[in-house]
């Protein structure tokens, strides 16, 4: 690690600013980074994170749910959107995730109620299922541009 701090010292200019003074300052200061977790950490964050991305599915499949009994395409996305949003303010690290797993709900509801309920659709409701991405796309980056604008204002160190 005091080779990386000393390598790291060694290649930045004092004449030019630093893009990243934060990151400068840890390595100044001494502060490195604490080491990899145990093997029972790993696994509870693991689970932590199997449980929410099982979350985000099965809010997903609520979200299909409601777009296949309610028929109602602007109330499944302001669903997708919510969830998304939600997700996106929560843990706003890769938002793409939320965005695919909240998404990937509406059209899986869509295909289980035509292969194994026998249910019908239109092309209409086909293609509506899939602009849902877009609805999806905007709560979850959304969510995660609020949160960092949240960090950023209100918690910001003055």
């Amino acid at each position: 690690m005091a080779l990386r701090r000393r390598t790291l010292a060694a290649t930045r200019s004092p004449l030019l600013p630093s893009r990243n003074v934060r990151a400068h300052a840890l390595l100044d200061s001494g502060v490195h980074n604490p080491e990899p977790a145990s093997g029972d950490a790993r696994r509870a964050i693991r689970s932590t994170s199997l449980l929410l991305y099982l979350f985000a599915l099965a809010l997903g499949i609520f979200a299909g749910w409601v777009n296949q009994v309610v028929d109602d395409a602007l109330l499944t996305s302001v669903c997708v959107l919510a969830f998304t949003m939600g997700l996106g303010v929560w843990k706003k690290e890769q938002p793409w995730r939320w965005v695919l797993l909240v998404w990937l709900g509406v059209p899986l509801v869509l295909a289980y109620y035509l292969f194994i309920v026998h249910w019908p659709h239109t092309r209409g409701q086909v293609y509506g299922a899939f602009l849902q991405l877009l609805a999806a796309s905007a709560g979850g980056f959304g969510g995660h541009f609020m949160r960092q604008m949240i960090d950023d204002v209100f918690l910001a160190e003055r």
